[in-house]
């Protein structure tokens, strides 16, 4: 890429697009440096002017932004790079910092609906509805009789790929689906499939982290050691799919008690905890452990 850094002062305006969105996260610069390790490391690195240094990798936030294409304008004055968002906030900026992602803001969503189909499996006949968020979709699955229920049985199930599709003995996900679309057909709810890919790190991190598992780092470990939080997910659009459905008292299918201070907090009164237990094996006892030690998970 030919670019003169010396005619804009050694600093180029680069403007970062959310790649399947095209949703504008962050306007920055770049120095040479900068530039350089972007391209070498498939990370962006901006340069900050008020610190008078780059930002490094996942500095102040932790969230990073993995390039997926860069190119210049006819003018070779400014950079776009489109990326692949990590997290919810601007990469490389804390709270403090004057770059912000733009475009709706960072609490305000632009949801795309589809229409409420039919969906018969071999666990029962159901509703269901998607919801589009940037590059997210996730799924309401509903019970045939759920808008005439008062308190439906409700499960916010996290996307794991691995465990839903393949079948991987490594996690308890898969078990945990299958046991709540069991108890929706039989007693009426819903479950909420929320697609944000090893607890939102997207695939290709969560594949990553399971190779350092491999090593013997634990699964809190591995995603720390690829720079991200132990818990990257953002249920915002949750709270979106709770109002859309009109739900204001549920009774909730989960052990993870952040899912029940989430659902707290959007004011909908829990009328009962169901726990969602299944069986142990040999690949996923020391996960489970994990989850119950480290993460607070009511095991």
């Amino acid at each position: 890429m030919d670019i003169d850094f010396k005619k804009s002062n050694g600093l180029v305006p680069v403007v970062t697009q959310e790649f399947g969105t095209n949703e504008v996260l962050m306007l920055g610069y770049m120095n040479q440096e900068a530039l350089n390790l972007t391209v070498e490391t498939n990370i962006v690195h901006y340069f900050s002017r008020s610190k008078n240094r780059i930002w490094k990798k996942g500095e102040s936030s932790g969230h990073i932004q993995k390039l997926i294409d860069l190119k210049v304008d006819c003018d070779n004055d400014t950079i776009l790079a489109i990326v692949e968002q990590v997290g919810n906030s601007a990469c490389h900026t804390g709270a403090k910092s004057c770059f912000f992602k733009s475009y709706l803001g960072n609490n305000q969503l632009n949801i795309i609906e589809s229409k409420i189909a039919n969906l018969p499996t071999k666990y029962g006949d159901f509703d269901i509805k998607a919801y589009k968020d940037g590059c997210q979709e996730h799924l309401a699955i509903m019970s045939k009789d759920f808008k005439e229920l008062e308190i439906p049985n409700v499960r916010i199930h996290s996307e794991c790929l691995t465990g839903d599709s393949v079948g991987s003995l490594k996690c308890d996900c898969n078990q945990q689906l299958v046991l709540a679309l069991e108890l929706i057909a039989k007693e009426g709810g819903l479950v909420i499939y929320h697609r944000q890919e090893g607890r939102n790190i997207g695939l290709v991190n969560k594949i990553n982290a399971y190779n350092l598992q491999d090593q013997g780092f634990n699964t809190v470990e591995a995603n720390i050691e690829l720079g991200f939080k132990a818990d990257e997910r953002d249920y915002r659009v949750v709270k979106y799919i709770f109002e859309d459905l009109g739900l204001d008292e549920l009774k909730l299918i989960t052990n993870n008690p952040k899912k029940i201070q989430f659902v707290e907090s959007c004011g909908i009164k829990i009328k009962k905890r169901t726990p969602s237990i299944t069986k142990t094996n040999q690949y996923n006892e020391n996960y489970l452990k994990i989850k119950k030690e480290q993460m607070g998970h009511l095991l």
